[in-house]
């Protein structure tokens, strides 16, 4: 048994004691820990191993058995494979068809060419007006009128008009077949008037320049003549009156 030492202070004492019971504290505490951490390990050890699923029973597989003479059996193949069965197609109905009906095939007869009749209606030529002694048929060209068509085939364009009395002159179209009458037989010596003379145009001849030549007026060519217009031709004749025969 201790005795008290009168010479050390109380505060001392106190603080011994202090020291002592910090220390015994620690000391439990580090043995509770020990007893948690071997008691975890204790509890964890003890606890019974859970069964392995039965994967045969859960995906739905029919178990693979061994064979009966001991031989090693081959698993079986996909046994979960769902097999469709696609139902038959439907019977047509009545009158419908089940594709676009194909063409007949196309045959070509070479023998048979000249019978084909054309798709292009060839253009109406009108009534055919019947073509009298010495006139001939003309067919209208672009550009053309009756005074050039008159003057190319030595004839008046009166003589055409009454040759064609269905055309309008200024409605011409190209291809239309006109009627040129025969040229007016030229007069003989013995037919023309006293002191008339037959004059043959030469080029750069007009009815202006013949008449001052032969002393007579454009107007009296014209109407002997038997000329609408002023136009002539080099190489076309002309009965050109005499000048008595002029007021």
């Amino acid at each position: 048994m201790s005795s008290h030492n009168p010479l050390r202070p109380k505060s001392s004492l106190l603080e011994q004691k202090a020291k002592s019971r910090s220390g015994l504290q620690m000391v439990m505490i580090i043995v509770a820990v020990h007893v948690v951490f071997l008691g975890g390990l204790l509890f964890s050890g003890c606890r019974p191993e859970e069964p392995a699923p039965d994967t045969a029973s859960s995906t739905g597989a029919i178990p693979i058995l061994p064979p009966a003479g001991g031989e090693v059996a081959s698993p079986p193949g996909n046994t979960n494979t769902v097999t469709v069965v696609e139902p038959p197609p439907a019977p047509p109905l009545p009158g419908a068809t089940t594709s676009e009906p194909k063409p007949p095939p196309v045959t070509r007869d070479t023998g048979s060419v000249e019978d084909i009749v054309p798709l292009i209606p060839e253009p109406s030529k009108g009534p055919e007006v019947p073509v009298a002694a010495g006139e001939i048929e003309y067919v209208v060209a672009k550009g053309d009128n009756f005074t050039n068509i008159a003057s190319r085939h030595g004839v008046t364009v009166q003589a055409i008009i009454k040759a064609n009395p269905a055309v309008d002159s200024n409605r011409m179209q190209i291809g239309q077949v006109l009627i040129i009458p025969a040229p007016a037989t030229k007069p003989s010596e013995s037919a023309l008037p006293e002191g008339a003379v037959v004059y043959e145009v030469k080029p750069g001849d007009n009815l202006y320049t013949i008449a001052k030549e032969h002393k007579t007026t454009v107007k009296a060519i014209r109407e002997v003549n038997d000329l609408t217009t002023s136009k002539i031709r080099p190489g076309q004749k002309l009965t050109i009156p005499s000048p008595e025969t002029q007021n």
